[in-house]
């Protein structure tokens, strides 16, 4: 590489054959280091996670929307936005960089572009009730083409990635603990806001359960944040929530056929908060440091 010097300076001299070793050394050691901090597989993996999860909660979301159950809507949004932020800590711990790099723009500039008309789409077929109920599936398939796509992407390029060791197993902190309880007393008053028959009394808890969310996402930088809790969250951690998550929903969509909606709704409710109490003593993952 030809040097050209700076006016009224010296040229540099150019470093010797050890130097140079020198510095290849070191460039190759700031990659392994780079290569341990950021697992592209894991984050993959995550990627597709989440496209199937927002193409879930589209289809799920549209099909309250047709019933005209605006209330109900809203408990499915907050739950969504729980694990948007459960979601963030997980690839966080993973060595995920939110940083915008010349490079990404494209990537975030498509995916702007592709959420954009989802969700046009989204409003056309849920607002809509005279398209038949198998529109509601369009948006949530332009998600899991083009967001599941990407990630599929990213894990084909990162196969050749060395394998990691399974991250250690450790009991979860208090503050984790409880705060997966939160999370499960959260979503167990979800449900019994999907199985309410009072409209009043809905949109009462509704208000208080936004108002408590918000309050938990500005904090989101403490030990009781929902990152903190997302990044020590381990398979049965997850799995447990997205059972919970369903219970709302299935409460919104199939309430008649339960007979006292409320009553379900109630029963719903405390089982899932027993169930996050008992799965918080699952062991999680151990930080990363």
């Amino acid at each position: 590489m030809e040097q050209k010097s700076i006016p009224g300076q010296d040229a540099l001299v150019p470093p010797d054959a050890d130097l140079a070793q020198q510095y290849l050394a070191a460039a190759d050691a700031v990659a392994g280091r780079r290569d341990r901090a950021i697992d592209r597989r894991a984050l993959a993996w995550l990627q597709i996670l989440n496209a199937a999860v927002t193409a879930a909660y589209l289809v799920a979301f549209a099909l309250v929307l047709r019933n005209d159950d605006v209330i109900a809507s809203q408990a499915i949004l907050f739950t969504f936005l729980v694990w948007g932020q459960l979601a963030s800590g997980m690839a966080q711990r993973n060595g995920m960089q939110w940083r915008m790099t010349r490079s990404r723009w494209p990537v975030i500039l498509g995916g702007g572009v592709l959420l954009a008309a989802a969700l046009v789409v989204f409003g056309l077929v849920a607002l809509d009730t005279a398209l038949p109920a198998g529109t509601v599936l369009i948006p949530a398939g332009m998600v899991l083409l083009g967001i599941g796509g990407h990630g599929a992407v990213q894990l084909l390029r990162a196969s050749r990635d060395p394998r990691r060791p399974r991250p250690a197993r450790v009991p979860l902190p208090a503050p984790l603990r409880w705060g997966t309880v939160l999370v499960g007393i959260t979503v167990g008053v979800l449900t019994m806001l999907a199985g309410s028959p009072d409209d009043v009394l809905r949109s009462v808890i509704s208000l208080l359960v936004m108002m408590t969310l918000l309050a938990w996402i500005v904090v989101f930088n403490t030990p009781l944040g929902l990152p903190a809790i997302g990044a020590a969250w381990r398979w049965p951690h997850v799995a447990m929530f997205f059972v919970a998550a369903c219970v709302p929903v299935g409460l919104t969509l199939a309430g008649e056929s339960f007979g006292n909606r409320g009553l379900a709704g109630v029963l719903g409710g405390v089982v899932v908060i027993l169930l996050f109490a008992l799965v918080s003593f699952v062991p999680g993952r151990a930080s990363r440091g």
